[in-house]
């Protein structure tokens, strides 16, 4: 009965999918075509718009001739690895139809506690495997800590979570700029590390999030949870556990987010994240997740991710200035939440 059940999830998820890689390659296109055109700074004057390679795909090899811009492509990647990690946790909060809008702060502590842990002990000449492996469990312990307290107070303190959420959103970022000792705090980073860590971690956390909710008894809960609470609890199911479980998962993949953003920036920072929780719940959202609960998958939010990422990326390669940019990005959120309202009205009706 479970795998029948499993089974047909995965087919109807598996129908959300194939459109959501449409407008993932339309996106791209779109990136392509908008990067062959130069408007000199001035993106609403037609006139002004004047065609040019396409430099969000293409660039010059060492001959002069044409080849494809890999860079670019990779740093598409890098870009949105620290968005996805975080919706890979929001997907699971959302699909029990809660709410969390306190990783980007939690990104932040988490981001700070692990530089100033490895600034500790390396100021004790500690070994630097020992460094950075005692760096990242004090990293990921704050993470489960902050997501597991968001999860005890929202459940047993039946509180809704948008509003313990944003209590832990300002007591995190309180606490990261505490420890920071107020200033943003360096700490070199490798090469290989900042070239393999972000695209790896997303990887590994988006192969293990969809093996959790795709054949294990806790993503069969997260579902039953989201979808109905009161029959899942008169079914049997620990409704209070798994909801605590989906917020922790959030916090641990809240730190895994501040390990990327110190691999990228070199630094532990409380101002880090600022705004990332819009943004990690836009993921999951444009990705199909329902804001109802229940419905949703971690691939619809790697694809929601994934056009984040090229439109961030791409609409920067163009030159569109940073207000436009928002009122597009914007209206990409405002149309996949009208379609997911517009899909559960049908559903009901």
């Amino acid at each position: 009965m479970e795998r029948a059940g499993t089974l047909q999830r995965s087919s109807r998820e598996l129908g959300r999918l194939v459109p959501l890689m449409g407008v993932l390659v339309a996106t791209y296109l779109v990136m392509v075509l908008l990067s062959a055109l130069d408007w000199s700074g001035d993106f609403w004057h037609l006139s002004k718009w004047e065609l040019r390679r396409p430099i969000f795909l293409l660039g010059t090899g060492s001959e002069g001739g044409l080849t494809v811009n890999w860079n670019n492509q990779r740093l598409i990647l890098e870009q949105g690895a620290t968005n996805l990690i975080l919706g890979v946790g929001m997907t699971f909060v959302i699909l029990t139809a809660g709410i969390d809008l306190s990783v980007g702060a939690m990104l932040a502590l988490c981001n700070v506690l692990f530089v100033v842990t490895a600034q500790a002990l390396l100021s004790r000449e500690v070994p630097t495997a020992g460094v950075y492996a005692a760096a990242t469990l004090a990293c990921v312990l704050g993470g489960l800590a902050c997501g597991w307290i968001n999860g005890v107070v929202t459940v047993w303190g039946r509180i809704q979570s948008f509003i313990v959420t944003l209590g832990m959103f300002m007591a995190a970022r309180g606490v990261a700029y505490v420890a920071s000792g107020k200033v943003p705090q360096r700490l070199a980073c490798s090469g290989a590390i900042r070239s393999l860590l972000p695209i790896g971690l997303s990887i590994a956390s988006v192969t293990v999030a969809y093996f959790v909710l795709t054949y294990t008894r806790l993503g069969r809960y997260t579902y039953a949870v989201g979808g109905n609470l009161e029959a899942s609890r008169l079914s049997g199911v620990p409704v209070n556990r798994v909801r605590v479980a989906a917020f922790a998962i959030s916090g641990l993949c809240s730190a895994l987010a501040g390990i990327v953003y110190w691999a990228r920036l070199s630094v532990g920072d409380y101002l880090a994240g600022e705004a990332y929780e819009l943004y990690a719940i836009a993921a999951v959202v444009i990705g199909g997740t329902s804001l109802m609960g229940g419905e949703g998958s971690v691939l619809g939010t790697l694809i929601g991710a994934l056009i984040m990422a090229i439109l961030n990326n791409g609409l920067n390669v163009v030159g569109v200035d940073a207000m436009t940019q928002k009122i597009i990005i914007g209206g990409a959120i405002v149309a996949a939440a009208l379609y997911d309202s517009m899909r559960h009205r049908r559903k009901v009706g």
